[in-house]
């Protein structure tokens, strides 16, 4: 009997003590593991719920994205400096602006202001209705305000990784920009 009994003590020494500190670790391990599980959820809802629209075949001036740039007609833009990126103006059209990678030497964005004599293949131009963008593009869109007077009407290709956002004021084109990651 004597070695039952001891055998008895011995498994009792081995159980583990559960102390306060331990359960609180426990639930603040549970509550940065929820916490992180719930935005990991809503950002993929988001991301889901943003509307997708094949912008790969879209140029402006008969310049598309993520082809090579020849600077032929350009001119460099030296009031914008960004590391990595050299800009260009276009030389008939002073408010047409080219991003240009350094590195790979392709285009990765555009920026069009007020010349209404720039084209798109996509049929719109500065001053053209808004309704005119909507049919053409599509109604997959996402509408920003933008400063007081100005709306952003954006358009984004989730599998190419393009974006392009057309801003307006009282309706009327102001600003095509269309850029690349």
């Amino acid at each position: 009997m004597k070695l039952h009994c001891a055998y008895a003590i011995l498994i009792r020494t081995r159980v583990k003590v559960v102390t306060q500190v331990r359960i609180q670790s426990r639930w603040l391990i549970f509550a940065i593991f929820l916490t992180g599980a719930i935005s990991l959820l809503i950002g993929l809802t988001y991301y889901k719920s943003i509307k997708s629209v094949d912008l790969s075949g879209y140029s402006v001036n008969q310049i598309s994205l993520n082809h090579g740039f020849n600077q032929k007609g350009f001119v460099v833009n030296k009031k914008i400096k960004l590391d990595r990126y050299t800009f260009y103006n276009d030389k008939n059209h002073k408010d047409f602006t080219v991003k240009v990678k350094n590195k790979t030497h392709k285009v990765k964005g555009m920026v069009l202001v007020k010349d209404d004599k720039v084209e798109t293949n996509f049929g719109v131009k500065m001053g053209d209705p808004i309704d005119k963008v909507i049919n053409k593009l599509g109604e997959n869109y996402k509408i920003n305000k933008v400063g007081k007077n100005y709306h952003s009407m954006t358009y984004v290709d989730r599998f190419n990784k393009l974006k392009l956002n057309i801003l307006y004021k009282d309706n009327i084109v102001k600003r095509i920009e269309f850029f690349s990651k």
